[in-house]
């Protein structure tokens, strides 16, 4: 559980700091283009980086906290 707690305190600090622009775009902008290019689409211009980037912390913390609710609420089913 600590590490759910972790992990999502760790993420929307991430993304606070993208958003108040603390976290320069440049540092985030290789990561991104890597994701892009692995799903295969193309990249956002550069005045639009910085959303695209919280759009993509907000489903990452979506999926993966999504998964383990779904996990947990099935474990739980089984018993």
């Amino acid at each position: 559980m600590a590490g759910v707690i972790i992990f999502n305190v760790l993420m929307v600090m991430l993304g606070a700091g993208i958003a108040s622009q603390v976290i320069p775009t440049k540092l985030i902008v290789p990561l991104l283009s890597g994701l892009h290019n692995i799903v295969g689409i193309t990249m956002p211009p550069p005045e639009k980086v910085r959303a695209f980037i919280l759009i993509w912390l907000g489903f990452v913390i979506l999926l993966v906290d999504g998964c383990l609710f779904l996990f947990i609420f099935l474990a739980s089913e089984l018993h």
